[in-house]
């Protein structure tokens, strides 16, 4: 089995390199024609796709002007928190044993595009708009462009971008600096390119150390989420505590601050020899309008009230819901590993026995039942 090396890293992400509206120094013009687009939608696009619903709540729900968000993708720019998107570039081997031009570059090719194809069935949170296969430059290489997104979230837009949140829901916790949920993640998609690579026959160079590396990242990471998922529900608990003490807070100071209730709901005093009679009609209205004024107080306190108990059985159920994506997390490891194994035995009977053996055997296997449903329709046809 050939040998060759690995590379995903993170890009710049220049959408107009990737899809050549500019050519750099480094690449063939006339071998651009070579390149494959698997998608190229435009970011305000992707926005609008992934978040428009999701805004649309959010303004709905924002009792002030100055709260509500026109742009999301120009909200992102401009804050600091999260990146509007992110790109990964990825290649096997190097110009010298997978280059432009060397027999095996069309092997390369293959694996790459049997590697993007299975992407976003590998990241179903990562929203790919961009992605184009160079052939044009000196070794053949992937650039995929994507929107790391959460459908769970409890504060700002329900569906919002981050790629820390988007990770933990696939399952990758980081526990600091030396260990983020984006290398652990880049670490398996190098996994994942290894599988692809096995299949045309090339083997990861460094296959060995990475390997016993994603393990140990693999177990880091199941105690991760053991640990997330004893403390999540008490983080949710108070964030929600928190957001509908700022609710209430917030309607409470809207209501005391009202000029009405100072200048309206303050009790006049009776003039010299006015009758009670009198003094009762004066002060009718101002009786009617502080009722008013209590009522709009009451009706705002149970609107807090239920907000308050819409949101307990929302923590609630994605306890539950957490606690499924645990179960089967766990199913998948299993099968994971069961998968590794009869890999790794493969692969030794492979070197032991040699490929021509094990391909023509796994050719019989494959044509064996058909040829035993042949003879068996025979017999019954005869008989």
């Amino acid at each position: 089995m050939y040998l060759s090396s690995i590379s995903i890293e993170l890009g710049k992400g220049v959408l107009k390199h990737n899809n050549r509206n500019f050519i750099a120094e480094n690449v063939d013009k006339d071998r651009t024609k070579n390149n494959v687009e698997y998608k190229n939608i435009p970011l305000e696009e992707a926005y609008h796709i992934l978040f428009d619903e999701a805004l649309e709540r959010y303004n709905n729900k924002q009792k002030r002007a100055d709260r509500k968000i026109n742009n999301y993708l120009e909200h992102i720019q401009k804050g600091k928190q999260e990146k509007p998107f992110y790109e990964i570039i990825v290649q096997v081997g190097n110009r010298d044993d997978m280059g432009i031009g060397t027999p095996n570059e069309a092997v390369a090719k293959r694996i790459l595009e049997d590697y993007v194809r299975r992407f976003e069935e590998r990241n179903p949170n990562l929203f790919v708009f961009n992605a184009v296969l160079h052939m044009d430059e000196a070794t053949p290489h992937l650039h995929i462009d994507f929107i790391p997104y959460t459908t769970r979230s409890t504060r700002g837009l329900d569906t919002r971008v981050s790629m820390k949140k988007a990770l933990e829901e696939q399952g990758f916790v980081g526990s600091g600096r030396s260990d983020t949920e984006t290398m652990a993640w880049l670490q398996s998609e190098k996994e994942a390119l290894s599988y692809a690579m096995q299949w045309q026959g090339v083997e990861w160079e460094n296959q060995g150390n990475d390997r016993q590396h994603l393990s140990v990242l693999e177990y880091k990471k199941e105690q991760r989420t053991k640990e997330l998922a004893e403390l999540e529900g008490k983080v949710e608990e108070l964030k929600e505590t928190a957001d509908n003490l700022e609710k209430t807070i917030e309607t409470v100071t809207v209501l005391s601050t009202d000029e009405e209730f100072e200048k309206e709901y303050t009790l006049p005093e009776p003039q010299k020899l006015e009758s009670a009679k009198s003094y009762k009609n004066r002060i009718e209205g101002l009786f009617e309008k502080l009722k008013a004024f209590v009522k709009k107080a009451f009706v705002a306190l149970l609107e807090t009230r239920n907000e308050n108990h819409r949101l307990i059985t929302k923590v609630n159920n994605l306890q539950i819901d957490n606690a499924d994506l645990r179960e089967s997390n766990q199913r998948y490891q299993l099968k994971n590993d069961d998968l590794k194994k009869q890999l790794r035995d493969y692969k030794i009977v492979r070197k032991v026995l040699g490929k021509e053996v094990v391909d023509r055997v796994i050719e019989q296997a494959k044509t064996k039942p058909k040829l035993e449903r042949i003879r068996n329709y025979e017999q019954d046809f005869f008989r």
